[in-house]
């Protein structure tokens, strides 16, 4: 049977004109980190969350990055 963990990614990358792959290898570092510990990637789904607002606040609406990752549980 499969156990599965999700990972939450960098929110928010911000790099330096024209290095894209910083912020590429912000994921990478915590997929390996991740697979050093056993798990397996399997996906990245960016999920929306909504907190709920103070007594007279807007919801507020937040999109973050999910890493998922399994392994066979024995």
């Amino acid at each position: 049977m499969k156990v599965y963990k999700t990972v939450a990614g960098p929110r928010n990358v911000i790099v330096k004109k024209g290095d894209a792959q910083s912020g590429f290898d912000l994921f990478s570092e915590i997929i390996n980190v991740q697979v050093r510990a056993g798990w397996e990637y399997h996906s990245m789904e960016t999920i929306t969350i909504t907190e709920k607002p103070g007594c007279f606040g807007q919801p507020n609406v937040g999109y973050y990055y999910m890493l998922v990752f399994y392994k066979e549980e024995k």
